[in-house]
């Protein structure tokens, strides 16, 4: 299941496995200016590739290893062959089967090993410069990003 809300340039993209037609528990990714934020769960990542279809989606970041944040991307990468970057520590995480408790396979589902780059300090789009700021409280290699400056284009 998806729904999708609107937050000014940047869309956030809803994502739940679903049990009689209900969201078991949502997870987010965000697209903006053709940078996805996170690819959500394994469970939903068929949905979120077709979704994305058109949207020009031309790089991913994970903000962390766990896989409700990386369960697509093994197809985004298969499908529109996107780089997806990670933070160092984060990168053997994402490279391998997590293990998983009962309830977090039947909600989320088991990520693919997929291989992610070294995350730079500033990731820029066309219209924004992000910086990069190390949040290892959740899990290690946790990031999270701001905007450092918006990219103004006069023609």
């Amino acid at each position: 299941m998806i729904e999708i809300n609107h937050f000014e340039e940047v869309m956030q993209i809803k994502l739940s496995q679903t049990m009689n037609g209900q969201p078991l528990y949502w997870a987010a990714a965000y697209l903006v200016d053709g940078l996805l934020i996170d690819t959500g769960p394994r469970h939903t990542a068929e949905e979120l590739v077709e979704f994305l279809e058109g949207k020009n989606v031309r790089f991913a970041v994970n903000t962390h290893h766990h896989e409700d944040h990386i369960g697509a991307n093994y197809l985004l990468q298969k499908k529109f062959g996107i780089k997806i970057f990670a933070h160092p520590e984060a990168i053997p995480l994402i490279n391998q089967v997590p293990k998983l408790l009962q309830y977090q396979e039947m909600v989320w589902g088991y990520p693919e090993p997929t291989h992610v780059y070294p995350l730079p300090e500033i990731i820029e789009t066309d219209h924004f410069r992000f910086q990069i700021i190390e949040t290892p409280s959740h899990s290690v290699g946790h990031v999270a990003s701001g905007i450092r400056e918006r990219l103004v284009f006069y023609w």
